[in-house]
């Protein structure tokens, strides 16, 4: 987007836009919120530092436990790897399910496996 997009879609001027970027000017909330209105990472704005989706953070998080139920679900038995990839992709998309548990998926991968 460019500086004219971001000032029409916040209501300021220009100038004003120019201003942000040189940090000659603070923005204010209302300026700020209309921008994240179109998808700006407002962290990013006025951190530096990018901000992950949230989104982001909860597929790492299934993933992670799917990859542990996995394992703790096989205990010493093994698969080849793209059964086992198959296996996590299952219990990513089980873990997902709001009825689904840890054990739950832990009790299914003992008895197929």
């Amino acid at each position: 987007m460019s500086q004219e997009d971001f000032a029409r879609i916040a209501g300021v001027q220009r100038r004003a836009q120019i201003r942000y970027e040189q940090d000659e000017r603070e923005p204010s909330a209302r300026y700020l919120e209309a921008i994240a209105s179109v998808g700006a990472d407002v962290t990013y704005i006025l951190t530096g530092r990018r901000e992950r989706p949230a989104s982001e953070l909860t597929d790492r998080a299934r993933l992670k436990a799917a990859i542990e139920v996995i394992e703790e679900g096989l205990g010493d038995k093994r698969l080849p790897p793209d059964k086992k990839a198959e296996a996590i992709l299952l219990a990513y998309e089980l873990l997902a399910e709001p009825t689904a548990t840890r054990a739950t998926v832990i009790e299914l991968i003992r008895r197929v496996a």
